[in-house]
């Protein structure tokens, strides 16, 4: 397998092969995606999704009933076909529609499908499933900032979520795969009152920002705009102070984080229902690398060992829904053990040893 010309069968997400693999893509120009046929698929089936046809539609009337379906159509918003018009079809989207993704930008998320470990990442997502489960409280840290948080999952409606792993027939999975997520309601039916109620105490945002928006192209300046706003958050840390899954006031660490966080506080007032952390994100995919950018495929980023990102806001419920990316924090147990992040990346109890020359001159 070449990262540099992936073919259907490195894309292990979608498990053993089938007949037939499906590329859908969009009406909107840019460089034509090329993808051959591995082992085990007889063909590559291509297709082009007219604007105004509905995804699930398309597939309905054009898709053998046990195809493998990858989506990517670059500045086109993707409605989630019905489970009637899925049927038993496997379909993995590229997010690309509510951030701007270039065509080079599409090529790194499908070398970085192709180099994912699959079976490594569902061995990854049981491990935190069992993890979370036996503890009652969680706990989010920065070490470097000194700020906690705690989150009891077991008090009110948390909904959890997989995007990892292999798929089964019938279901569909962002792409490339990577993503656990912990909601406060069903995570596409934004309800402003529902809330994390568990989660208290003081969270640390440093990291890239992600900014998106829903269908209507005009929301694209302010997009731009509030992205290039929220960037020092890269090397600029603020604290959130959080009450029951609420925001209720933002704190610069650093003189430098101070424009980011007075945008952020005037989000928050301006529109309130921002204050709610709809969600509590871990990228697990640990094959990716962040792209600089405005770049919705970011929320899988997991580092080498996990990164926590928290979601504000749903769009269309919402102009536009923030994410942001946190790989200096960790989640622990309450017993201490580190579920993934920061402190699970230090490799403890390997000896220091030089491998200069002897003499100590070259």
């Amino acid at each position: 397998m070449s990262p540099l010309n992936p073919t259907t069968t490195d894309f292990g997400q979608f498990g053993e092969p089938v007949e037939t693999f499906c590329l859908i893509t969009g009406e909107d120009g840019g460089e034509p995606v090329s993808l051959l046929p591995g082992d085990g698929y007889a063909r590559v089936d291509r297709l082009t999704l007219p604007r105004g046809t509905r995804l699930g539609a398309l597939m309905a009337d054009n898709v053998p009933p046990d195809a493998h379906v990858l989506a990517v159509c670059p500045g086109r918003f993707l409605d989630s076909p019905t489970p009637g018009e899925l049927g038993a079809r496997k379909l993995a989207v590229l997010p690309a529609g509510s951030t701007p993704l270039s065509d080079e930008h599409v090529r790194t998320f499908l070398r970085t499908a192709a180099t994912t470990d699959i079976a490594r990442q569902a061995a990854v997502a049981e491990e935190f499933f069992d993890l979370v489960g036996d503890s009652e409280r969680l706990t989010i840290v920065d070490d470097a900032a000194g700020t906690e948080a705690e989150f009891d999952h077991t008090v009110g409606e948390c909904v959890w979520n997989q995007q990892a792993g292999v798929l089964e027939p019938g279901d569909q999975q962002i792409f490339p795969s990577g993503k656990l997520s912990v909601t406060a309601a069903e995570i596409t039916t934004f309800e402003p009152d529902a809330r994390l109620l568990g989660l208290h105490g003081d969270l640390t945002l440093r990291g890239w920002p992600i900014v998106h928006r829903h269908a209507d192209p005009a929301d694209g300046p302010e997009q731009q705009r509030l992205f290039e706003a929220l960037s020092p958050l890269v090397s600029h840390p603020v604290t959130l102070h959080v009450t029951a899954g609420s925001i209720e006031g933002v704190t610069p660490q650093t003189p430098g984080a101070a424009p980011a966080a007075a945008e952020l506080d005037r989000l928050l007032t301006d529109d309130p229902r921002y204050r709610v952390i709809w969600e509590l994100g871990f990228g697990i995919n640990t094959t990716t690398e962040v792209v600089p950018a405005n770049c919705g495929p970011n929320e899988v980023y997991g580092a080498t060992a996990g990164v926590v990102n928290l979601g504000l806001g749903i769009t269309p419920a919402t102009r536009f829904a923030l994410a942001f990316l946190c790989p200096r924090s960790s989640l622990l147990t309450s017993d201490g053990t580190a579920v993934l992040g920061a402190r699970k990346a230090v490799r403890r109890g390997r000896m220091r040893r030089v491998s200069s020359a002897s003499c100590g001159c070259h």
